[in-house]
C-alpha cells in the first residue's frame, strides 16, 4: 500500500458496502416466497453490519426485477408486484423515502448500484438496502402441483422505475429462434473459435475445461445451488442427464435459472458508517461503476466475437479506481454460458488460464437467480476482499446476448468520491458500429459464418445459421426439421459452408449446397 493510500483523507460521502447476506432454499412447493425470501438475504445482510437497528436507517431500497415480473415474448406471466421495494422494507420493519425497482437484465444490480452510489455522493441517500434473488424452483414446483400461488402483494404506492427494459431481439430475430439465449450463445461460440481458428473439438474442450473450474470453485461454496465438481469429460460428454441443448453447449454449459436463491448488502456513506461505529474490517469500497450497451440487435453486430462495451465499462471503472487491471487480484466474469467468459476474458486481455475468473462458482454451478446473479457475486467478492484487505476485486455483468454491460471495482482501500460517468458519446460511438446490409428476404447464395443445432428435450428441433449472401449482405435463416441434416450439421464443420437460402411460409429457410 503506498503512502499516499494509507495517508488519504476518505471523502465523507465516499461510498462503502458495509454488511452483505445470501440464501439459498433447496426446497420445492413448500420453499420461501419472493418476500420471504428476499427478507431472509436482507436480515443477514443488516445483522453483518453489527449495527442494533440499522432498519432504522436505511432510507433506500432498491430490488433487482424478478425474471417473472416482466413481459416478454417468452414470458407471458401476469405475476406482477406493485411496489416490491416497500413490500421488502415492510417485511424488515423499513421506511425507506427511496424505493427503487430496477430493470430487466443481468446487469440488473449494477444498475441499482450506480442508481445508489449516485445518491449517496450527492447525499440524497445515507444507508441503502439492495437486494435480489428469485424462487423459480418453488415457484414451478407449485405450480405443476397444482397448488394456489398467492405470493402478491400490495403495499401501495409507486416504486421509482430505472434503467432500460427493452427487448433484447427485434421481431426478425425473434421469428427465427433468436429470442432465448440458449440458441444466440451458441452462435458466439461458433464465432469465437472461427475467429481462433480452432476445431470444435478443441474448442469444447477450452469450454469444458474452463467451466469445469468454476465448478470446483462451486463444489467449496455453502450457498452454490449445485455444489458438485464436475470433470471436463462430465461436462462435455452428452448424457441422459446432459443432453445437448444449443450446439455446441452440452446442459453443463448453460445457466441455471430454476432456483431459490437470494442476496442483499448495505451500503452507505462513509459518515453513516463513521456515525454508526462500523468496524474497519466490514468496510468494502466501491472505486468504480460503469454501464455500457453493445450494438442492440445481435444481427447488426460487426462480429459475433468481441464485445466494444465491456471492453470500455472495465477501462472506465479502472479508470475511476485510478488502477490498471494488473492491480485486480480477484475477478468474477459473468458467466451465463463460456462464450460470455470467453469474449470478456480476451477483451480484458486476461491470457493467464490458471488465473481464477469466478469467485462465486459461477451462472451454471453456484446457480442463475435470474437478474439478480451479480448481487451474489458482490456479496462474495466484499467477503474475498475482507479476507484479503489491500486488494483489489473486479465484477462484470452482461445481459440478453452481450447486449446490456457493466463492472465494478471492488477494494478495501480508501476510494473517492464516486463519480457517475456520462457514457452518451462512447455509447454513439458504439452505436455507429452497426452494420448497415442486413437483409431480412435473402434469396440466393452465400455462407454460413456461425451456427447452431437447437435440441429440445424430445430431440433435434432446427439450425439456426447467420451467413453472408453473395452479394456481402447478411442474413439468418433457419433449417426445416431434417434430422439428417442436422445431425450432418453437428458432426461436421459447417463454418463457411455454402448454402442456399430463400423464404418459405414467412421464415428464411437454408440449405446446404
Amino acid at each position: 500500500m503506498s503512502d499516499t493510500k494509507q495517508n488519504k483523507k476518505i471523502d465523507k460521502n465516499a461510498p462503502v458496502i458495509v454488511g452483505v447476506g445470501d440464501f439459498t432454499d433447496r426446497s420445492k412447493e413448500d420453499g420461501f416466497n419472493l418476500q420471504e425470501l428476499l427478507a431472509k438475504a436482507g436480515d443477514l445482510a443488516i445483522a453483518d453490519t453489527g449495527v442494533a437497528q440499522l432498519n432504522k436507517h436505511i432510507d433506500y431500497i432498491g430490488v433487482v426485477r424478478f425474471s417473472v415480473d416482466f413481459l416478454t415474448a417468452t414470458n407471458q406471466s401476469s405475476f406482477q408486484y406493485s411496489n416490491f421495494p416497500r413490500t421488502l422494507g415492510n417485511k424488515l420493519g423499513i421506511s425507506a423515502k427511496e424505493e427503487v425497482y430496477a430493470p430487466m437484465g443481468g446487469n440488473s444490480p449494477q444498475v441499482l448500484l450506480d442508481d445508489a452510489l449516485t445518491k449517496i455522493t450527492a447525499g440524497e441517500t445515507e444507508c441503502a438496502l439492495l437486494a435480489g434473488g428469485e424462487a423459480l424452483q418453488t415457484m414451478i414446483a407449485k405450480l405443476k402441483a397444482g397448488l394456489s400461488l398467492d405470493w402478491l402483494d400490495e403495499p401501495g404506492g409507486s416504486p421509482q422505475m430505472i434503467g432500460n427494459n427493452e427487448i433484447g431481439f427485434s421481431e426478425h430475430e425473434k421469428l427465427h429462434g433468436m429470442d432465448l439465449p440458449t440458441n444466440v450463445y451458441p452462435l458466439f461460440a461458433q464465432a469465437l473459435r472461427k475467429e481462433e481458428n480452432k476445431s470444435a473439438e478443441a474448442h469444447l474442450k477450452e469450454c469444458s475445461e474452463l467451466f469445469s473450474s468454476f465448478s470446483q470453485i462451486a463444489s467449496k461454496n455453502p450457498n452454490s445451488w449445485f455444489p458438485t465438481f464436475r470433470s471436463s469429460n462430465e461436462i462435455a460428454e452428452v448424457t441422459e442427464s446432459n443432453r445437448m441443448v444449443g450446439f455446441p453447449y452440452t446442459k453443463y454449459l448453460n445457466s441455471v435459472i430454476r432456483v431459490n436463491m437470494s442476496s442483499a448488502f448495505v451500503l452507505m456513506s462513509q459518515k453513516k458508517a463513521d456515525e454508526l461505529n462500523i468496524t474497519k474490517e466490514k468496510r468494502v469500497y466501491v472505486h468504480g461503476c460503469s454501464i455500457l450497451d453493445d450494438i442492440w440487435n445481435v444481427t447488426e453486430r460487426p462480429n459475433f466475437h468481441s464485445s466494444p462495451a465491456i471492453n470500455a465499462c472495465v477501462n472506465q471503472c479502472l479508470d475511476q479506481a485510478e488502477i490498471g487491471l494488473e492491480k485486480i487480484e480477484h475477478f468474477d466474469l459473468y458467466s451465463c454460458f463460456p462464450s460470455a467468459v470467453q469474449i470478456a476474458k480476451n477483451e480484458l486481455g486476461i491470457s493467464d488460464n490458471n488465473k481464477k475468473l469466478t469467485v462465486t462458482g459461477g451462472l451454471p454451478y453456484f446457480g442463475g437467480p435470474g437478474n439478480a446473479y451479480t448481487m451474489f457475486s458482490t456479496t462474495e467478492m466484499v467477503r474475498k476482499l475482507r479476507t484479503s484487505p489491500g486488494t483489489y476485486g473486479l465484477l462484470t455483468a452482461n445481459s440478453w446476448f452481450i447486449t446490456k454491460h457493466a463492472a465494478a471495482v471492488l477494494s478495501t482501500e480508501p476510494a473517492k468520491v464516486y463519480e457517475k460517468s456520462d457514457n452518451s458519446q462512447l455509447q454513439k460511438e458504439i452505436n455507429s458500429k452497426a452494420i448497415k446490409n442486413f437483409n431480412a428476404s435473402p434469396n440466393g447464395n452465400g455462407i454460413i459464418d456461425t451456427y447452431t443445432v437447437i435440441n429440445g428435450r424430445k430431440g433435434l428441433e432446427f439450425a439456426l445459421i447467420v451467413g453472408t449472401l453473395e452479394d456481402g449482405s447478411r442474413f439468418i435463416a433457419n433449417s426445416e426439421k431434417d434430422e439428417d441434416l442436422l445431425n450432418k450439421m453437428m458432426t461436421n464443420e459447417m463454418l463457411d459452408a455454402k448454402v442456399s437460402v430463400s423464404e418459405k411460409n414467412g421464415k428464411n429457410i437454408f440449405n446446404l449446397i
